[in-house]
């Protein structure tokens, strides 16, 4: 049996100095490398460290091969009342996100609902930060995006044809907002990375093997395809947001899209998401709306859990408890992720922090 991954303690100002400098130094502006580490930082405070520390290499290594952009000053190309095109200008996706949310916000305000594309930004890696900002002003927040690159067969196949293609919705309500962000595959290519780190297996009808085969392997699968989340229902689901993060907003996808990268890279010039806000005012009292939710929210609580379940949470809640434990005793990193970032530090130049 493998032993559990050890795992140590990072104060979150040392995570966030550590994440501003290594961004700075493989060529972010200071403006952009504050927004993108705090992106990252926000991944990992909230328990998600898959799309936190983790995964900055990806990020790392596009900005030192000129890649992605990190100067970039993401632009409105293109609106309409209750529309908007912003041009990420090939940047980091934090950046970009960020820009998109806030108009999404904006918009949403005088015209009652706003949907904004983003193209030319990579990858916004944690959904929930933007949906979550959305909500933070009282509106319904929506984010999707085509992932890259292609990890996930269609019902029926065994050949990776999909990203991983998450959504996230978070609605606001008295509390922390509910906010369900999710990946429409079976397993996030996270879980799977984080497995072949530590020799875990994969639990079993999650992925298929280069062969087609199903798979525990986490080598195997990363070298194959994991398969959608609920057979067609996640199939339909990621063909859904590709389109509507693709073709709708001028963003490449499918086959095309992946040979642009060029290899393990972000596709800075060629992505696309997207972002949506509703305004409960639109149609009532805001007031109301949120009552209306908290009292639900009220009666699932106090529903009859399964036997040894102890509460029943709502989505979001798991991770706002892990932020508020994070911001006290610090954010807790895989040993083997803090030696990873550590060898990207020495590469760059840049001294690691003492614990």
């Amino acid at each position: 049996m493998n032993a559990t991954p050890k795992t140590i303690l990072v104060p979150v100002p040392v995570l966030k100095d550590l994440l501003e400098r290594l961004l700075r130094a493989a060529g972010c502006s200071s403006a952009n490398a504050e927004i993108v580490a705090e992106g990252f930082l926000d991944a990992d405070l909230r328990g998600h460290g898959l799309q936190g520390l983790d995964h900055i290499w990806t990020t790392l290594g596009d900005l030192r091969l000129g890649k992605m952009n990190g100067r970039a000053r993401p632009r409105l190309a293109r609106e309409t009342a209750a529309t908007a095109l912003v041009d990420g200008d090939s940047g980091p996706g934090q950046v970009g996100g960020r820009l998109a949310a806030d108009i999404a916000v904006r918009k949403a305000r005088e015209s009652g609902a706003c949907v904004v594309g983003l193209r030319g930004a990579g990858d916004l890696f944690r959904l929930g930060g933007y949906a979550e900002r959305i909500a933070a002003e009282g509106l319904i927040g929506m984010v999707m995006t085509n992932s890259i690159p292609l990890r996930v067969h269609p019902f029926g196949g065994v050949e990776p044809m999909l990203g991983t293609n998450p959504l996230c919705i978070a609605i606001p309500c008295g509390g922390e907002p509910i906010v369900h962000d999710m990946a429409t595959s079976a397993s996030a290519v996270g879980h799977i990375r984080l497995a072949s780190y530590h020799g875990t297996p994969i639990p079993p009808g999650i992925a298929v093997g280069p062969d087609g085969r199903p798979t525990t392997d986490a080598a195997e699968a990363l070298r194959g395809a994991i398969s959608p989340l609920g057979g067609p229902k996640g199939y339909g689901l990621a063909l859904g947001i590709a389109l509507l993060t693709g073709p709708l907003v001028g963003g490449l996808i499918g086959r095309i899209l992946d040979e642009a990268l060029e290899g393990d890279h972000q596709g800075s010039a060629h992505r696309g998401h997207l972002f949506a806000a509703i305004d409960p005012a639109s149609f009532g009292n805001s007031s109301d709306f949120i009552k209306a939710v908290d009292s639900y929210i009220g009666e699932i609580r106090a529903s009859r859990r399964a036997p040894g379940v102890d509460v029943v949470r709502v989505p979001g809640e798991r991770a706002a408890i892990e932020r508020k434990r994070a911001m006290k005793e610090g954010i807790r990193v895989y040993d083997s992720v803090w030696r990873n970032t550590a060898k990207l530090a020495s590469e760059l130049g840049v001294e690691m922090p003492r614990l």
